[in-house]
């Protein structure tokens, strides 16, 4: 048997050549790649490891929850965690054909037990229409009385504004836009400016698919996003749309930031001590971290307690958004659907949004028994 983590990145590397499509390639490389990252951080990255049958199971099980939580918490949907599970399972399969392993520690009920329920109908949240504008006139309001009253120092409030609008309209997905936790790549760090086209109502956003993708921004939410860039007035494009208002987030980058530029400690933490942080920032070009999907959730959470606004007691999700204006864009044009929401088959939208079609059959039938 192989054994050590090397060997497994190399068996990952096999795998992935080994497949047809691009699609599948990308797609596996991805899911057992972040599952390789996981199980590195905690030592279990050993073939040796995934062939004892206690270790093994309990490895998997243990990955399973923790995608039953990334699920729980909004990052994924309880599909996707199938999905990445059974590319797993798929990877060490192909590993005890090729020898690397006697057995496949992911076909195990007790690690697969461990998995979210996939029940679409019961879990799944959508911003219906209604719901929505209530929400955006709530935050539209409280961005235009900040302006009032503070002018540009209404900067947060017209930042929820632009976000709410944007994610009202724009279908994209929250990890495209804000910064992901645990996951380094450039484009899950969050949105910079130099992807984001008001003029043309365009976005390119770095999606599901591992790809960078265009994706339009609807004029219902260019306004509000073009009034926030004014008032924010990022130094570069290079700046995040969203830039954290963590302090310590904040304080970390300077500090980083500043020691590239050549400062010594000492001058760093006097610099910081006497200036003003975005201000530091601004002037020797650092670039803040972007506000995080969990941070930007508990954000919205706060705005539905002030707007007491909920979909079935519970605060708007961020990704309910995108299931609502895909159900409002679904039942107008199917093609328009597809396409807003980057899906690669038109397949994969009908299911998505069948019940639309149920109901409209249900209607159909109706009509024909009254006839």
């Amino acid at each position: 048997m192989s054994d050590g983590k090397d060997a497994v990145r190399r068996a990952i590397d096999a795998y992935v050549r080994s497949l047809d499509s691009s699609y599948s390639k990308r797609t596996a490389r991805t899911a057992v790649t972040t599952w390789a990252d996981w199980a590195a951080e905690r030592g279990s990255l050993d073939f040796a490891v995934l062939d004892d049958d206690d270790s093994g199971t309990r490895t998997m099980r243990r990955y399973a929850q923790r995608l039953r939580h990334r699920a729980a918490d909004g990052h994924i949907e309880a599909t996707t965690a199938h999905t990445y599970f059974d590319w797993l399972s798929g990877f060490l399969s192909w590993c005890v054909r090729d020898g690397h392993l006697g057995q496949n520690p992911a076909l195990k009920q007790r690690a697969r037990e461990a998995l979210p329920t996939d029940d679409r109908e019961r879990t799944q949240q959508f911003w219906d229409p209604e719901t929505r504008d209530r929400f955006l006139q709530f935050v539209g309001e409280r961005a235009r009385d900040a302006v009032d009253d503070r002018g540009t120092d209404a900067l947060v409030e017209c930042r929820d504004r632009a976000f709410v609008s944007l994610l009202a309209f724009s279908g994209v997905r929250g990890a495209e836009v804000l910064r992901a936790s645990g996951d380094s790549r450039e484009g899950r760090q969050g949105l910079r400016w130099k992807r984001v086209d008001l003029d043309r109502g365009v976005l390119t956003v770095y999606g599901k698919s591992g790809e960078w993708e265009r994706t339009p921004l609807p004029s219902q939410a260019r306004s509000a996003v073009r009034r926030y860039r004014e008032l924010l007035d990022p130094p570069s494009d290079e700046w995040p749309v969203f830039p954290t208002e963590h302090a310590p987030s904040k304080y970390r980058a300077a500090r980083e930031g500043l020691q590239e530029n050549g400062l010594e400690d000492d001058e760093i933490e006097s610099l910081l001590g006497e200036r003003d942080v975005d201000g530091v920032l601004t002037e020797y070009g650092i670039d803040p971290p972007a506000v995080t999907v969990d941070g930007m959730r508990k954000r919205v959470r706060t705005l539905c307690e002030e707007a007491d606004i909920d979909i079935d007691g519970e605060y708007l999700k961020l990704h309910a958004a995108r299931r609502g204006i895909g159900d409002v864009v679904f039942r107008k044009d199917r093609g328009a659907a597809q396409d807003l929401l980057r899906h690669r088959s038109q397949q994969t939208t009908r299911d998505a949004y069948s019940h639309i079609e149920a109901e409209e059959r249900a209607d159909h039938v109706s009509e024909l028994i009254d006839e």
